[in-house]
């Protein structure tokens, strides 16, 4: 008989939000993906729910966050087995430690492997964060268990940490299967995915529930994972009700202040009120040309939130001047800004930061 088990990871409820404007309604979106996901595995009949960490940010959350999560738990009912993260670590006066956790939920509160039997064909072993920092989980290890083996764990995968990042509790694909570990159910990286190898899908992330920062990258959601025997399939379903975008304003042609409106409200169209946009403000504008940050805000209400960096300079030359010269320069921005009429999106960026590198102008980020 299959054997189903729902995993998420990287909730991070009480997060604050700081980069644009309505953190408060994105938090209020993880609680409800939260309850989305639990809903999920409700729906699917899941033998077990497990989570891979991050569930909560141990520093803001509180009685308020403990009552929503153990109401949630609860109300699933079947096993829930979390691994504890960096963010949510085991520890005395963690959430994880009351006395009114749930009784159907277990918590792997050790930097060591614990063995935990799903069913006659699955075994589940789960590692936990403490506040030390944990090492790598799958050194020395080895699970030895019939059928599927299922490491639970919340750690970086070394092939896909970002450059110039530490990598929190790391390992690789060839350190599980040499743990023995039929797939390791994993927390930590923010945009899901699933590596495979020759016998199959070695590691899983689901990515957070909801998009917690600006570049990561897609999915948001949980797994559905089941297993005949040792057999393994894995279905990715997307949960995220928010999303993040960037987006830069050109305004090289912009001469008067209903310009500078009317250009940024065609850049934002069809953002709405599960948007939150970080934008900048770019080009070169006419003498005198004004550009007030607050009166575009105003005008773009119904996006749920909106940064506004201002990158414009009001002297010099226009785009569109400077490719009319025979020059380097004039050849590079006119090639550039065919290419923008043509469709590319990153073109007319492109052209910018050519013009501003002959002038000599300073990179801001």
């Amino acid at each position: 008989m299959a054997t189903t088990i729902v995993h998420i990871a990287d909730v991070h409820l009480e997060t604050v939000f700081t980069e644009v404007r309505g953190g408060a309604a994105r938090r209020c979106a993880l609680a409800a993906a939260f309850e989305r996901a639990v809903q999920l595995a409700l729906e699917r009949n899941a033998d077990a729910l497990t989570i891979g960490g991050d569930l909560f940010e141990a520093e803001r959350a509180g009685p308020q966050t403990a009552r929503f999560l153990f109401a949630a738990l609860a109300r699933f009912g079947r096993p829930v087995f979390i691994a504890p993260g960096n963010h949510d670590p085991f520890g005395a006066r963690s959430l994880y430690a009351r006395s009114d956790l749930p009784e159907n939920v277990h918590v792997f509160g050790e930097p060591m492997w614990q063995q935990v039997t799903l069913s006659e064909d699955v075994t589940l072993y789960g590692f936990g964060h403490t506040a030390a920092e944990p090492g790598r989980p799958f050194a020395g290890a080895r699970f030895d268990g019939s059928g599927a083996r299922i490491a639970l764990v919340h750690g970086s995968d070394e092939q896909r940490c970002p450059p110039n990042k530490h990598p929190t509790a790391p390992f690789s694909p060839a350190d599980i299967r040499a743990a023995g570990a039929t797939l390791a159910l994993c927390g930590h990286f923010h945009g899901g995915y699933v590596h495979d190898d020759a016998d199959g899908p070695v590691l899983a992330y689901p990515g957070s529930l909801e998009p917690i920062k600006f570049g990561e990258r897609e999915p948001h959601g949980a797994l559905v994972l089941t297993a005949h025997g040792s057999k393994i399939q894995l279905e990715a379903v997307p949960l995220a009700h928010t999303h993040l975008h960037e987006r830069t304003i050109f305004l090289d042609e912009a001469t008067d202040e209903s310009a500078v409106i009317a250009a940024a409200e065609q850049a934002l169209a069809g953002f709405g009120a599960t948007d939150y946009v970080r934008a900048t403000l770019a080009g070169r504008l006419a003498p005198g040309t004004r550009v007030d940050p607050n009166l575009i805000l105003q005008r773009m209400q119904h996006i749920g939130g909106l940064e506004l960096r201002d990158r414009t300079a009001n002297e010099g030359e226009s785009l569109a001047e400077i490719a009319t010269e025979d020059t380097v320069r004039g050849r590079a921005v006119a090639e550039l800004l065919a290419q923008a009429s043509n469709g590319d999106p990153d073109a007319r960026r492109a052209a910018y930061l050519v013009a501003a590198a002959f002038s000599g102008a300073e990179l801001r980020a």
